[in-house]
């Protein structure tokens, strides 16, 4: 009967409430559910809108990043000549809790549009949803809902809310989380929160009011245990927001990236530079070789005159000679006076002066980690003291700055001003032996005065005063 009604047209469809839905959802291992009306374009043809930018839909895993250039020679929109593209591990769930794998599921990015578009959703699955989703029959039609479970194993799982339910009623009638221009999230947890910006703030304000508070860490049970190296700014901050430190790439409250900067004194003064992302160079000889290897052909002799130690640091910006490697940051494949990307697999690389590609970022992989954690952020002032015991403690102030709307775009163009830079700390002890240790950090950072280049608004709030 499935071939004849359709998945989600039954009469459990027609009647589910939306309470219902989230506990299969939740027996799933879905908590966080997000949700799009969808419009009249929004089919199978069209492929739905997803959102301009892929940092617009940070909460949707999806797997690596892969860019292609049209080579059709076919009459081809030039608008659509570059794509990137990820795979969603999607299933789609009925009303009855039942699964169907969607194994085409997929992210579309143009970025000439920009655009991104959901994909191969329909193609390969046993979940018939044709009638809804086919422009010709019923997917034009209005009053359809399309709600993403998204699982802490990077599973997702897609219900369609058809026209003649009860269910697309009810969430006429419903509030959600605001996410993005595209999304809501659904209140799962029922905690009353609309406003993630003014809930964020008041968090912090909460965290001022604390004063000064012992360099901690959250582990992975939930439970704290003390931190007292110096860099614990961010462990400590992100412990008294709930997060537990991992090695996943995303947000980490209620959408929000937090990031924490030290300054000597409030109100900001001396703030220091602030570390975006530390991806692994994923290309040149760095790649082919390895990260000791890399340190042995292109990196120094430590300067404080550790011995049998090799470095390699130092800012290195676009168009430059960096004069502690000799190494010049180009980024290949994007137009700074359109910014815009010319070449799907253009690079961020560092080169010598024999034009030996010593490492590489291909724009997928910058993106994939800009597309995570950058869409919104929040940026706390935090000083830093030690105690008698031994340990530190940190202060977090109430002079915040609220990053909101970026694009991939947005952060090659700042590099290419120098704004942004290659700052790495590598370095290889016993370099000489066959006990040779190495420590790897690969970041890519921003001096605090030009946050505001990545960022299509940068909002000053003292979160004492503000209406939260």
């Amino acid at each position: 009967m499935i071939g004849i009604e359709g998945t989600f047209d039954c009469a459990v469809s027609k009647n589910i409430k939306l309470e219902q839905l989230v506990n299969i959802f939740g027996s799933l291992g879905s908590k966080k559910l997000y949700i799009k009306k969808l419009a009249a374009n929004d089919n199978s043809k069209n492929q739905p809108y997803f959102g301009s930018h892929l940092t617009d839909l940070f909460f949707i895993p999806a797997g690596e990043l892969v860019g292609s250039n049209t080579t059709s020679k076919k009459k081809v929109d030039p608008r659509r000549n570059i794509k990137y593209q990820a795979s969603v591990n999607l299933s789609w769930v009925d009303a009855k809790g039942a699964t169907y794998p969607a194994p085409h599921a997929k992210l579309i990015y143009y970025p000439q549009y920009p655009e991104v578009r959901f994909s191969g959703f329909l193609k390969g699955s046993k979940a018939n949803a044709s009638e809804w989703m086919d422009p010709s029959k019923k997917g034009r039609s209005l009053g359809r809902w399309l709600i993403l479970g998204v699982t802490p194993n990077e599973k997702t799982y897609a219900y369609l809310v058809t026209p003649e339910c009860a269910l697309s009623k009810e969430l006429e009638q419903t509030s959600f989380i605001e996410i993005t221009n595209v999304f809501g999230q659904i209140d799962t947890a029922h905690t009353g929160i609309i406003d993630t910006r003014s809930a964020l703030l008041k968090k912090i304000l909460e965290i001022n009011d604390m004063g000064w508070i012992a360099g901690q860490r959250l582990i992975g049970d939930g439970s704290l245990i003390p931190y007292k190296a110096s860099n614990g700014g961010g462990y400590t901050l992100e412990s008294i927001l709930g997060i537990i430190p991992n090695g996943k790439a995303e947000p980490d409250y209620l959408g929000w990236e937090v990031k924490q900067f030290g300054i000597k004194k409030f109100p900001k003064t001396g703030a220091k530079p602030t570390t975006l992302f530390t991806p692994e160079p994923d290309g040149g000889y760095y790649k082919l070789h390895g990260a000791s290897d890399f340190v042995r052909a292109f990196g120094y002799p430590d300067k404080s005159g550790k011995p049998d130690r090799l470095n390699f640091g130092g800012r290195h910006k676009a168009n430059k000679v960096c004069n502690t490697t000799q190494l010049t940051m180009n980024i290949e494949g994007f137009d700074s006076k359109e910014s815009k990307i010319t070449d799907a697999s253009g690079a961020v690389t560092l080169t010598n002066s024999q034009n030996t590609i010593a490492a590489s970022w291909g724009f997928a992989k910058i993106m994939d980690h800009w597309k995570r954690k950058h869409s919104q952020a929040v940026y706390v002032p935090c000083m830093m003291r030690r105690v008698l015991s031994g340990g530190i403690e940190y202060h977090y102030g109430v002079d915040v700055e609220l990053g909101i709307g970026t694009d991939f775009e947005m952060f090659l163009s700042a590099m290419m001003q120098g704004m942004v830079y290659y700052d790495p700390g590598i370095k290889l002890e016993n370099s000489s032996t066959k006990n040779s240790k190495i420590k790897t950090r690969s970041q890519f950072r921003v001096n605090h005065k030009h946050l505001n280049s990545l960022y299509k608004k940068l909002e000053f709030v003292d979160v004492s005063i503000a209406k939260v």
